[in-house]
């Protein structure tokens, strides 16, 4: 009876130790993580993981601009298209505006999605609604 109980014990620690490993999952971190907007340029830049600005090619977004009514915008370059910037010059107060939906090709040629990018535009002074100026 003793042998058999070592057997038993031996045979199930064996069949414990011989099963395959589990398959095991490798995350590849990619280099770029997020979007910033330049405001003075506009434009919108790649960040890398160590947060320096990367001349990746953005090859979409979104752009939504909430002032009185929400706009948005298509975009398909790193600079903001001319029909953009035309409408961001309108805003007569400050506006949020967001970008979505972005990505951008990466050193390998792959397309990845970034983060959205939450903004706010302050309009150029002449343009501004001040009545004590109206005076």
């Amino acid at each position: 009876m003793k042998h058999f109980t070592i057997f038993v014990f031996l045979l199930f620690s064996l069949s414990v130790f011989s099963q395959e490993p589990q398959t095991i999952k490798v995350k590849k971190e990619q280099n770029l993580v997020k979007a910033y907007f330049d405001n003075v340029e506009l434009r919108l830049t790649a960040i890398d993981r160590f947060g320096n600005m990367a001349e990746n090619k953005i090859k979409s977004y979104k752009l939504w601009i909430k002032g009185k009514d929400v706009k948005s915008f298509n975009g398909f370059d790193n600079s903001l298209t001319s029909e953009m910037i035309k409408e961001l010059n309108k805003q007569k107060k400050a506006a949020k505006i967001y970008f979505t939906e972005i990505n951008v090709e990466d050193d390998n040629g792959h397309l990845l999605k970034l983060p959205d990018v939450y903004e706010v535009w302050f309009p150029n002074c002449k343009n501004c609604d001040n009545k004590s100026s109206q005076r």
